[in-house]
């Protein structure tokens, strides 16, 4: 059997978003979803409650239900689809991490509560954006639409090619326009040209006709180039993804120039915060998933 689709689920809001995003993804690949909570200890019982905790049960019986009502929930949407639960002991960021080893996609909302708090802030944004084994989907909000057009955001590097490779992948899954982001050199207000980190190549034309030799491979998705003046490869990236509705932009962990360091630090967190669409991040170490 193909290897499923995982998502974290903390029983909030977001977690409810990825999980039902995740489900769609794992339809569309024809594969499993399994859905996951990691119970971290200790846990603060009320007055100063995680927010699933229904006082009369335990936090561990509590969270098995609201498991089996998400469970419940994506096979009232997806009848067909083969769906497991599992309610692990240890932090969110490892037993995600460990989860990953045998997934073809992660998923994971934009912030959780309980088991997940603080999930894409600090270390355990770094551990999965640096450490999975297989490409990350960060879901923000409760806006499942993601039937727009895929964005790469794409520099050269080796990094870059993967993350191609994810993206035609996922151009094609959704039969949907793949865009592929440049960022081009700005002129700043006295008229000097100011090179900015990710450069400007003079033959983008040409990178983009062989998509790092990626689009060979995938004869029937339609991609274009958009070259973007922006102060950051981050602020490029948002506004391309917020002008087109796009419905997934696709970065590699690490990069060169204006990507170097994509999800480590400030540019990773911008993207997270303010991007209008769902994130996949695919770094060196994933070849499973797509």
């Amino acid at each position: 059997m193909n290897a499923p689709v995982v998502v974290g689920f903390d029983g909030s809001a977001t977690a409810r978003s990825a999980t039902l995003y995740a489900a769609r993804e794992a339809q569309r690949r024809g594969t499993a979803l399994q859905i996951i909570h990691a119970l971290g200890w200790p846990v603060i019982l009320p007055p100063f409650h995680a927010a699933y905790d229904l006082h009369d049960q335990g936090p561990r019986a509590a969270m098995l239900d609201l498991l089996a009502k998400a469970a419940h929930e994506v096979q009232q949407e997806h009848p067909t689809l083969q769906v497991t639960t599992q309610l692990l002991d240890g932090p969110a960021g490892a037993t995600l991490l460990d989860a990953s080893r045998n997934a073809q996609l992660l998923v994971a909302g934009h912030r959780g509560s309980g088991g997940f708090a603080g999930l894409l802030t600090g270390s355990v944004a770094t551990q999965l954006a640096g450490h999975a084994h297989c490409p990350t989907v960060i879901v923000r909000g409760d806006d499942l639409s993601d039937d727009g057009p895929v964005v790469l955001g794409t520099d050269g590097s080796s990094g870059a090619r993967l993350a191609a490779e994810a993206a035609f992948a996922q151009a094609r899954l959704r039969n949907a326009e793949l865009v592929l982001a440049y960022q081009s050199a700005r002129t700043s207000s006295a008229g000097a040209i100011v090179t900015s980190n990710l450069p400007f190549w003079a033959t983008v034309g040409d990178a983009a006709a062989g998509a790092h030799g990626v689009s060979a491979r995938y004869p029937s998705v339609d991609y274009r180039t958009e070259v973007v003046s922006a102060d950051s490869a981050a602020a490029g990236l948002i506004a391309v993804s917020r002008r087109i509705s796009a419905g997934l932009l696709v970065v590699g962990s690490r990069g060169l120039g204006g990507f170097g360091g994509l999800i480590l630090g400030s540019t990773s967190r911008s993207l997270i915060d303010h991007a209008p669409c769902p994130v996949m991040v695919v770094g060196p170490h994933r070849s499973r998933g797509r």
